[in-house]
Formats: C-alpha cells, sequence, structure tokens
C-alpha cells in the first residue's frame, strides 16, 4: 500500500473553498492539519501574500515542500489519493464538468454567506435567490440522469459531490427550502450526510452563525464565539465584492483538525 503524502491545508477560518477537501479526507480517512494562513507562513496575511503564488489561498502544502494553489487543483490532486476520482477519463471528464459547474457558484454565493451584511448581503442575496433555481433545475436533471444515485454518477461518491453539497448547503441558508422543488437534490444531500467521515465531519465543524448581520462560527457547543475581523479575507474576495464591506466573521473555532489562532491584535494576519 501507498504510503499517503504529509498533507497541510493553509486556508481562513471559514466555510469556503476548503470545504470540499476537507470533506473529501474526511471521507477516506485521510489525515491533513488545517492551518491558518498567519500561522504557517510566520507573518500577517498581507505581508505573506506577496510571496504566495498568485497570492491566493488555499494552498496545500505536499510533504512539506510541493505547493497547490488553487481549490480546484487541491479539490482534483485531494480526489487521487481518496478514491474519488474516476479511473475512466470519459467518466472523470464527466465529473469534471460537474465539479466546474458547482465551482461557479462561488462568486455569488460563498461571499454572500460568509462575509457580507446588510444592505449589501440583501441586494447579493436577492439576486442570487433569483437566478439560482434555473441552475439548480440544471443540476437536478443531471442526478436523474443516473437510475442508480443518489450522486451525479450512481451510488458511488466523486469529488463533484462533495463541492456541489457545500454549495447546496449554503444555498440553504440563504433560503431554508431552496432545494425543496427537486426531490432527487434532496435525497442527494442526504446521502452526502450520511456518508461515513462525513457525517462526523459536518457534526463537528463550527455552526455558522448570524448570516446577514455578523456572520461568525461558534466555537464550541456551548456558544463560545470568536470575534475579529477578516482582514485577509476581504483581500482574496476583494475583486468578487467590488471592495464591498466586510462583516465580522470567526477565524479560530473548534476543528477536528489544527488550527491557528489569532494574532495578539485580535485580528486575522
Amino acid at each position: 500500500m501507498t504510503e499517503l503524502p504529509r498533507l497541510q491545508l493553509i486556508y481562513f477560518k471559514l466555510r469556503a473553498l476548503a470545504e470540499a477537501p476537507q470533506m473529501i479526507m474526511h471521507y477516506a480517512n485521510v489525515p491533513y492539519t488545517y492551518e491558518m494562513a498567519w500561522d504557517f507562513y510566520g507573518k500577517p496575511w498581507p505581508e505573506a501574500k506577496p510571496e504566495v503564488a498568485f497570492g491566493q489561498l488555499p494552498v496545500l502544502v505536499v510533504d512539506g515542500h510541493t505547493h497547490i494553489w488553487q481549490s480546484g487543483a487541491i479539490t482534483r490532486y485531494v480526489a487521487t489519493l481518496t478514491g474519488t476520482l474516476p479511473d475512466d477519463p470519459l467518466l472523470a471528464a464527466q465529473v469534471d464538468a460537474v465539479f466546474d459547474s458547482t465551482q461557479e457558484l462561488f462568486p455569488p454565493l460563498n461571499p454572500t454567506v460568509n462575509v457580507t451584511a446588510g444592505d449589501v448581503h440583501e441586494q447579493r442575496k436577492e439576486a442570487f435567490l433569483d437566478s439560482f433555481p434555473a441552475t439548480l433545475k440544471n443540476f437536478a436533471q443531471q442526478l436523474e440522469r443516473t437510475e442508480d444515485g443518489p450522486f451525479f454518477f450512481g451510488a458511488k461518491p466523486y469529488y463533484c459531490d462533495f463541492s456541489a453539497y457545500h454549495h447546496f448547503s449554503l444555498a440553504q441558508m440563504l433560503k431554508a427550502d431552496i432545494l425543496d422543488p427537486h426531490a432527487s437534490v434532496l435525497h442527494f444531500m442526504a446521502a452526502v450526510e450520511s456518508l461515513p467521515g462525513v457525517s462526523e465531519y459536518l457534526a463537528s465543524r463550527p455552526e455558522l452563525i448570524d448570516v446577514g448581520t455578523e456572520p461568525k462560527l461558534v466555537i464550541n457547543k456551548g456558544g463560545g464565539i470568536a470575534t475579529a475581523l477578516v482582514v485577509g479575507y476581504k483581500i482574496v474576495l476583494a475583486n468578487a465584492l467590488n471592495n464591498e464591506k466586510l462583516a465580522p466573521s470567526i477565524v479560530n473555532p473548534r476543528h477536528p483538525v489544527r488550527l491557528a489562532c489569532t494574532n495578539s491584535s485580535g485580528l486575522p494576519g
């Protein structure tokens, strides 16, 4: 059996671009560490950013020396380690097509849920809710093409399924019943949530609360909350958000893998 590489996933503490690879690694029981950018680089993120390839996070560090940036590349690489990438090249291309379609949901969805507040949030939320039903219908049609579901390509989940789940679950935070018109999508969501490893991860990750007003993550079930302005994430999302005002967010919640903390100023990086 091939020995697994040492994996360090570097990001901010947000429920965004690092979710799909984390779900996949929990599903396959692949060990990794999750590290805050300012902890890994040993300096505030704005200072570390110029030293990072294309100034982007997340980054996956493999065996301490190879750095992989771009969330799609990270997810596809993790898929090769976890059995969630098909061997058949034609099926792999189809899986990748679904994955790329889920990635297109990032700009309108992840910042709206994780970062914006007030009028900006309401405007972005309204725009997303107007456009998403047609997109969701397309996803439902793809799910319904497979008779032996519940996943996009049958009874076995591939990496596209984890990305779809992440984005669909964020959409539910904007409108709880938004998936209800499509039984196939609801069946899919329940199937992902019941996967070994994934169910434990979803139950243990910090709860995202106060979306639209002051989004934050609950540190633990006892209600502890850390509040800090996500300066680094503002930089990452500046183009997507057109430099709109960001709300406070969490940076150091309880997590089943190793985390770093905020610096002495109380701000991430």
